[in-house]
């Protein structure tokens, strides 16, 4: 997770008309929306965790690993989150997290295409294959950013070279039998640096290698860490609404999802911004955003709904909301098999 880059002027004006028609053509219907939870710690605790702090069971629980950890994929516990019927949901990184981005000794994009982890790769596939149920599997996120060594602009500016390695791992894992995971090609809200290259749609796998297009977003407020005079504090709308537009350009065909989300308490009404958020999404806007994954840690910002009574209030009143009722199981039809139906 980084910070995020916003549209401006009149590209903004044009992203806000295109999601506001949307959710007009929604209005009258209910969009069902499932409720994903990312909490540091064992997944199967996370979920009980989960339930006991918001009284309701979430649709997934994400959890994340670096390559050089060398662990495996954790099947008891997916199967466990499966039991409880959540989706197991696991962004899996490319990297030495002990290293810099740039590091010599980095994971780069050439070392996987050039088949130097592909032991690994098959290896995670066979233990994928093992859970038997269908999983998410969230690999190199937020590749439009700098500051992930699988990042475009530390890759030669070259989107092609996150291609190949996309479809590489795709079809190591494919090809070892795990035909249960669901592909997530999630961008950052906003590209950085905003370069032509660094454009989303040029680093697309395809239609064949992707379930689902995943967008990373925080509405970071008042002096972040990346920016400590100035403030950042935004919207919902205003932190989604043209990533969403770029996901529908790209990949229209695709179920979308928020992979990570949150809002800080500086600057702002936290409470408050949960609240706009549930009536624009009762609202039928972002009919074709299904899952959406609560970043709920204390970290740079102080992004768990812990944070304030408040915040508290507003997130518990929205996970209980009935359009965010989806269990799991529903989950995993959306994109299995073809079976998603983008809205009109």
């Amino acid at each position: 997770m980084r910070r995020r880059v916003m549209l401006g002027g009149a590209a903004a004006a044009a992203v806000a008309v295109v999601v506001t028609e949307a959710g007009a053509a929604a209005a009258g219907r209910e969009v069902t929306r499932y409720t994903g939870v990312f909490r540091d710690g064992d997944p199967a605790a996370v979920a009980a965790d989960v339930t006991a702090m918001y009284g309701v069971t979430p649709a997934s629980v994400m959890w994340f690993d670096s390559w050089a950890s060398g662990r495996p994929f954790p099947v008891q516990q997916a199967r466990q989150l499966w039991r409880r019927g959540i989706m197991p949901h696991y962004t899996w990184e490319p990297w030495d997290t002990t290293l810099g981005a740039n590091d010599p000794a980095q994971i780069h994009l050439a070392d996987i295409v050039g088949g130097a982890w592909d032991d690994y790769i098959v290896a995670r596939a066979r233990e994928f294959a093992a859970v038997r149920q269908p999983i998410l599997v969230r690999w190199g996120h937020e590749f439009n950013g700098n500051w992930y060594p699988w990042g475009i602009a530390n890759n030669g500016a070259d989107p092609s070279a996150y291609v190949r390695a996309y479809r590489h791992v795709h079809d190591l894992v494919q090809a070892a039998g795990a035909r249960n995971v669901q592909w997530v090609w999630a961008f950052n809200n906003g590209s950085s640096p905003a370069e032509p290259y660094n454009d989303p749609a040029g680093a697309y796998p395809g239609d064949a290698y992707v379930d689902w297009v995943g967008i990373d977003g925080y509405n970071w407020g008042l002096g972040p860490s990346w920016d400590p005079a100035a403030d950042h504090w935004t919207s919902f709308d205003a932190t989604f609404a043209a990533a969403y537009a770029t996901a529908r350009a790209v990949a229209p065909r695709k179920p979308v999802m928020l992979g990570e989300f949150a809002s800080t308490e500086d600057g702002g009404d936290k409470a408050r911004w949960l609240r706009e958020m549930d009536t624009t999404l009762r609202s039928g806007a972002y009919p074709d955003l299904k899952l959406l994954t609560y970043f709920d840690v204390i970290k740079e910002e102080p992004w768990s709904p812990t944070s304030s009574p408040a915040a508290l209030a507003a997130f518990t009143a929205w996970v209980h909301r009935h359009y965010m009722s989806g269990h799991g199981h529903e989950l995993a039809r959306i994109a299995g098999h073809g079976r998603f139906r983008p809205s009109p």
